[in-house]
């Protein structure tokens, strides 16, 4: 056989850049954290294409990740993004996971905007162009998304946790797009696949569409007070989500991913890792009361278990 030599960055700079309007991106200021992956070879091919100033960090691959982890989520990632935006006094910024299928937005004041309502500015902007589409979203999401979607006139597909069920959830219902907690945002045009440079392009012509700062625009769009994932250390998971059933049997349950439980002002989810000996909780309320109240409730009820 033959090995051919084929650039296809040029390819793929057109073909991310078709999905976006560039006279509706504004001159923003924009940090972006490569976190030493393979996003910062992507965005220096593109950046001089934007209208946007962008102080890019950790930009040149490195397998070590000498500055922070390749996960966004892990604490202290975001340490130095949220530095570099205050001293740049920047619009916001986006931090990548190291192979780039995952973004994270982060707001001016340095904070990380939960996936989930990152999701729904995907979804509006979608749903504007392709009105009454299907948009996934995982069994852990906040209540907001179905609700919000709905208002749009959107149809919304809930799923497993994990990006394959999401993908997989778009793909049987022609979905749109999708996404979930983890930063995985999957689009139809992209052969129904994660792209964190979509996410990326998309998000700056949404936001420079807002008008608004990103703090004020994640605030609309978080009625409720949702809890991060909580993690206990249990080795007879089917027992305890057994007891979990038992002991919460007036609330409406559900098992497409573990248990969902629904009551009229909060609801819980708990689902058992696949790959370690944990027990994975989301609490979600209309208050910050109630699920601080609830959050104890079933904290102490595991921790007796």
């Amino acid at each position: 056989g033959t090995i051919e030599q084929k650039d296809i960055w040029q390819d793929y700079t057109n073909h991310i850049l078709s999905f976006v309007d560039l006279d509706k991106i504004k001159a923003l200021k924009v940090v972006v954290d490569a976190s030493n992956g393979v996003a910062g070879l992507a965005v220096a091919k593109i950046g001089d294409k934007l209208p946007v100033k962008i102080f890019l960090l950790n930009y040149e691959p490195d397998g070590n990740f000498p500055n922070h982890s390749p996960n966004p989520l892990l604490e202290g990632s975001i340490d130095q993004i949220k530095k570099e935006i205050k001293k740049e006094g920047a619009n916001f910024g986006f931090i990548f996971d190291g192979d780039a299928d995952r973004i994270f937005l982060v707001n001016e004041k340095g904070q990380l905007v939960r996936a989930d309502v990152t999701l729904l500015l995907l979804a509006k902007y979608f749903l504007q162009k392709n009105p009454g589409s299907a948009i996934a979203y995982n069994a852990i999401c906040s209540k907001a998304v179905p609700e919000l979607i709905k208002k749009w006139g959107g149809k919304p597909i809930r799923t497993k946790v994990g990006f394959v069920n999401v993908r997989e959830g778009l793909l049987e219902n022609n979905g749109i797009m999708g996404g979930e907690l983890s930063g995985h945002y999957c689009f139809r045009d992209n052969f129904y696949l994660d792209s964190g440079m979509l996410g990326f392009l998309i998000l700056l012509q949404i936001i420079s569409e807002e008008h608004k700062k990103v703090s004020e625009i994640a605030q609309e769009l978080s009625p409720y007070a949702k809890s991060s994932e909580i993690n206990f250390e249990i080795t007879d998971k089917e027992a305890i989500l057994n007891k979990i059933k038992e002991k919460y049997s007036d609330g409406k349950q559900d098992y497409l991913d573990g248990i969902t439980v629904e009551y009229n002002n909060w609801w819980f989810n708990a689902r058992a890792s696949q790959t370690e000996p944990l027990l994975r909780l989301t609490i979600e309320a209309d208050t910050k009361e109630i699920l601080e109240q609830k959050s104890r409730e079933i904290k102490n009820f595991l921790s007796l278990e």
